[in-house]
């Protein structure tokens, strides 16, 4: 899917007035639901993740592709590489008012896949990052194992595994570092929310960890 900059911000405008018409899918209540959006066949692990903890919290769970996407409340995009499929449906979900969790999946990108990683996310959504950071390799002497200490909603300290796509300074509350480099943040964007993760949080779902359990949960205003 081609998109400019130009044709994004038609996708906005058209979402601030029309609503989610333009979205396929069969409507839902957007009061209860969260969408888990399937973007690449790499993603297994935190589609695994997020499926099995929401599943078994009694959430009403959607999946989706991004061409029938849903009206919701949250709306979650999982180990997110090339964005650009699901700009359209990003940008509906927050004008009508829904939580967006973007989760990078750039971490272990080559060069000119994060580049590009990088380059959508500055242009469509603003959010800076900066070149991903591996936090630990084998037989380099490291003894502590890197976790993300979440501050909002509440406070967390989530295991990560071994790198991390690090934020660059901008507007925002971030809510995630790694050893002091901020790798969540958290932005009202129209009368939506998106939540932007450097730190995949599906695969440590998948694992069981339930500190990252609690922080997911905590973070769906359906719940609250």
């Amino acid at each position: 899917m081609h998109m400019t900059r130009r044709t994004f911000l038609g996708y906005a405008a058209g979402a601030v007035t029309t609503g989610l018409h333009g979205l396929p899918g069969r409507r839902v209540d957007v009061r209860r639901s969260v969408v888990l959006l399937h973007l690449s066949q790499h993603a297994c692990e935190s589609v695994a993740g997020y499926t099995g903890t929401l599943a078994n919290s009694g959430t009403r769970l959607l999946h989706a592709k991004p061409s029938s996407v849903p009206r919701c409340a949250v709306l979650i995009v999982p180990a997110a590489l090339c964005i650009r499929p699901a700009l359209r449906a990003i940008v509906t979900c927050l004008a009508d008012e829904a939580t967006v969790i973007l989760e990078s999946g750039a971490s272990f990108a080559a060069n000119p896949a994060f580049r590009a990683h990088r380059a959508e996310l500055r242009d469509f959504l603003q959010v800076h990052v900066d070149a991903p950071v591996r936090l630990w390799t084998a037989g380099s002497g490291r003894q502590r194992i890197p976790y993300v200490d979440y501050t909002w909603p509440n406070p967390a300290k989530v295991r990560d595994f071994s790198r991390m796509v690090p934020l660059a300074r901008q507007p925002g509350e971030i809510i995630a570092w790694i050893e002091g480099v901020p790798v969540g943040l958290k932005r009202q964007i129209g009368r939506g929310t998106l939540i932007f993760l450097g730190s995949p949080l599906g695969p440590a779902l998948w694992a069981g960890d339930a500190e990252a359990r609690r922080w997911l949960l905590a973070s769906l205003p359906l719940l609250h």
